[in-house]
């Protein structure tokens, strides 16, 4: 007799499980200016859901450098980034300012603990970055398996990376769960036939997570009772089963 499917979850970092104070906004100009002498248009750029490649790439071809240059150069960028990011990561931490969103730790650790869920991230981070940022929120977790932006440049992508990932070392039967603040997180959920739990602690509300088409949406995760019943229904159902929206409510801008 078969058994229910394994849950893969997988989350998002900046805006779904911690805010960094824009640690990663203010790194990726500092290590652009040095390397490249220019950040385009960063102040009006929107950085949610994006990956860091897409996000260089994005600015310095809008400021009229060829792409294919861009790229050739990213690999001297990511260590003056990721020396950047270490200081003002370490800033914030000092000032208190670097928050873990609600319910986060709680939900982390029941996941941690329920036989049959892995926990992974799926994040437009490079991976050096991504656990930078955990490690300055006192995130302790074991993620044991990851996409990252350091993968690939399209988030969609980075989740079948993910997902190739965890089925080269466990090919038994499973579902995917992608947890994540933006319409680019629900889209890398339906990339992968997975389903999606938006949250809206981020840029977007309940409203505009649920008309992006997420099978679930919170205002926060708060409530790890619900959350969890949420996550577990995967399960049961593919990911482009209907929407159910949690308690309505908006929260403040997120991004790098």
């Amino acid at each position: 007799m078969v058994g229910a499917p394994k849950v893969r979850v997988f989350f998002d970092i900046d805006g779904t499980m911690l805010l960094s104070a824009g640690a990663g906004r203010v790194a990726l100009e500092t290590a652009m200016e040095q390397v490249f002498g220019t950040t385009g248009q960063l102040d009006s750029y929107h950085f949610h859901g994006k990956t860091d490649p897409q996000i260089v790439i994005d600015l310095l071809g809008a400021a009229g450098l060829d792409p294919t240059v861009i790229r050739s150069r990213l690999a001297s960028m990511w260590p003056v980034y990721l020396e950047a990011l270490k200081g003002e990561l370490q800033i914030r931490r000092e000032e208190g300012s670097i928050e873990m969103l609600p319910g986060v730790p709680e939900l982390l650790a029941v996941l941690e603990g329920r036989e049959g869920i892995t926990l992974g991230l799926l994040t437009g981070n490079i991976e050096p970055a991504a656990w930078l940022k955990l490690q300055a929120a006192n995130v302790t977790t074991r993620f044991e398996v990851g996409g990252f932006g350091s993968d690939a440049e399209v988030r969609n992508d980075i989740a079948r990376i993910a997902v190739q990932r965890i089925q080269a070392v466990d090919d038994a039967p499973s579902r995917v769960v992608v947890v994540g603040d933006t319409p680019d997180d629900i889209e890398c959920a339906r990339a992968v036939g997975g389903y999606s739990v938006a949250v809206a602690t981020g840029r977007h509300g309940t409203q505009e997570l649920a008309e992006a088409g997420a099978d679930a949406v919170f205002a926060d995760l708060s409530d790890t009772s619900v959350v969890l019943k949420t996550i577990m229904v995967a399960a049961e159902q593919p990911g482009d089963s209907a929407g159910a929206v949690g308690d309505a409510g908006d929260a403040g801008d997120s991004g790098n």
